[in-house]
This record gives C-alpha cells, structure tokens and sequence, in this order.
C-alpha cells in the first residue's frame, strides 16, 4: 500500500524530507481495526518524530496520529464495531501512523466519528479532544460536568488559539470552567473569545498578573518558557499540566511552599503502556462524539489540503512548523 513516511531524521526544507513508501498492507491483531484512511491531521508530535525518531530506507517510519476512516476488517476481540463503521482517534505512536492507506488502530482507543461531521472535519479533533480531555479531567481534577468546583477554578491557558488550546477552550465552556487564554494576534483573540474564554490576555501580559492567581494552569506551549511563570502564577495547592518536553532543567523549588504539584499529560502514555484503563481513550472519542452531535462543540479545522503524496504532506509540515497556526490543518486523502 502506499504512504508517506521518511528514510532519515531531516530539516523539511531538505529535499526528501518525506517520502511516499509502498509498504505491507496491515493485519488486523485481535484487538485491531483495519481502517481505510479518509484523512489525518498533521500535529507538532509529527514534527517532533521526523526530527528525532530513527529510521531507515529498510525501515521507514510511518507518521500520522489524527484519523477518520472506514472500518474495512477487524480482530476477533474487537466488540462494538462492524465492517463499514466510520471511525476516529488518534492512535499509538509506537505502531505505524496514519499517513497511509490503511491502518490498523486498537479499536479500544477509537470510536464511532460524529455523523453529522465529514472525515476532514472529524480529523482534526482526536488527539487534541484527547489530550484536553485528560489535561482537565484526568490529570487536574475538574469535574466533567458543571459543578461548584469546576465554577470557582478558574484555568490559566497557555496558547489558546492553537489546535490543543482550542479543544481545552471547548471542554472548558460545556464544563463550566472559567479560564483565561493566552492570544497576542487579533485573530487568535477573537478565535479563544469564539470558544468561550472568559478572559483573553496577551502572552507578554503574563507577567503583569499576579502572583498565586490561578488554582489550575494548562501550558499548550512551550513548556521551558513558560515554566517560572507558572510556578510563580499557580495558586497555594493548585496544579500545573503541561504537555511539550522540556529540553532545560527547571527548579521545582518554588512549587513547595505552595504544596503546589507540576503533572504531565501525554495523550499516547495509555497505549504505550497497554494499562488497564486503556479502553478510557474510546469512551472519550464516544463522548466528544456525544457533543459534537449536541452541538456543544464543533470542529478545529481551520485549513485543508488533498492528496496522499510526499508533495502534500511537506506542504503541511512546513505550515506546522511555522507555529502560528489558528486551529488544524487536515489532509484528506480520500
């Protein structure tokens, strides 16, 4: 089958940056879906991979965690799905991408897409539903419907016009989280007050707010520039979650007199480790599902381009990596 992948760790401006491969059609494992690709999203962690996970003309390395598609084989263990069943999720970052054809994916980590969404629109969302998801529900302890608790923690969002901010401003709004975004450009401003920031400040603004004001932060960004800051902004007993590696080693010190804790999410650490709660993934997708068709919350894509081809694909990571994307851009291959 065909896909686009690459051969060596390269800048994208180098020609062959990616490639289009002809690979092995997948086999379905017990627990798998075989999907046939209609589109995928491209994300930062694509970019990371390219630039950092080995691979070779013997081995390509397969990107693309971001899919909707069509169920078109299964596992025997698989329960819940049947052949024809449009899909989405974000898949396993230690299995091949979905920058192909086909892909196999654990059906316990995807779920039904939202009907009243195309493959292109529905691209967009997995990772950063998932992601935000966690972040606010699993890691920081919000409720995930309104409540007294989630009314008086206000959130600090770092990068709200991004692809994750913009899924962690759409959880926020139907949860009943109050939270303030961090946006600089016009565009990006009026895009976090269309999502429902509360509050949108400019990221040079942070420094003017005062200290301990925030019970919970979410860095979306850069997590090295933001790391004082957040220490400084986190409130007596609150929590920070952040999601980029660092690559600069940071003092924790100042958490302590706050008994304040520092918590990282990492949207593929369920199918990496195979844990026993794995299948919480797919009951997300189920639920944002639920929401999109309520009309509670609505896609991110905000940029398209067509085609499985290397051509295409370097076209989109070059957009990523501009870093100065409002929403996703999707690619539909299909």
């Amino acid at each position: 089958m065909k896909a686009v992948g690459y051969h060596e760790n390269l800048p994208i401006s180098k020609v062959g940056a990616l490639r289009e491969v002809d690979v092995d059609r997948p086999e379905p494992g017990e627990h798998d879906l075989l999907v046939l690709v209609r589109a995928t999203s491209v994300n930062p962690v694509d970019i990371k991979t390219r630039l950092g996970k080995p691979a070779s003309p013997e081995a390509p390395r397969i990107l693309g965690w971001d899919a909707s598609g069509e169920v078109v084989a299964m596992g025997a263990a698989v329960k819940g799905f049947e052949i024809g069943d449009e899909v989405w999720y974000a898949g396993d970052i230690t299995r091949p991408g979905s920058d192909a054809e086909f892909q196999c994916v654990d059906a316990r980590i995807a779920a039904k897409k939202p009907e009243s969404l195309s493959h292109v629109e529905a691209a967009a969302m997995p990772l950063t539903s998932l992601t935000a998801w966690e972040c606010l529900f699993d890691r920081l302890g919000y409720d995930e419907e309104p409540s007294a608790h989630n009314a008086r923690t206000p959130l600090l969002l770092i990068n709200g016009a991004g692809g994750l901010g913009s899924m962690v401003l759409q959880c926020c709004t139907f949860a009943g989280i109050p939270v303030t975004a961090t946006a600089s450009r016009t565009s990006s401003r009026e895009w976090c007050q269309k999502l429902g920031a509360a509050e949108v400040i400019g990221h040079e603004e942070i420094g003017e707010v005062a200290d301990g004001t925030f019970p919970r932060i979410v860095c979306a960004h850069d997590t090295d520039a933001y790391f004082e800051e957040m220490a400084r902004l986190v409130a007596p007993q609150g929590w920070v979650c952040a999601v980029a590696s660092t690559k600069q080693k940071h003092d924790i010190q100042p958490l302590m007199a706050k008994s304040a804790g520092f918590v990282w999410e990492l949207m593929f650490t369920r199918s990496m480790y195979h844990t026993d709660d794995m299948d919480r993934q797919g009951e997300i997708l189920r639920r944002v599902a639920e929401l999109v068709e309520g009309g509670v919350m609505q896609t991110t894509l905000t940029e398209e381009l067509s085609g499985l081809s290397a051509a295409t694909f370097t076209r989109a990571h070059e957009r990523v990596e501009t870093g100065s994307m409002i929403g996703k851009l999707v690619v539909g291959l299909a």
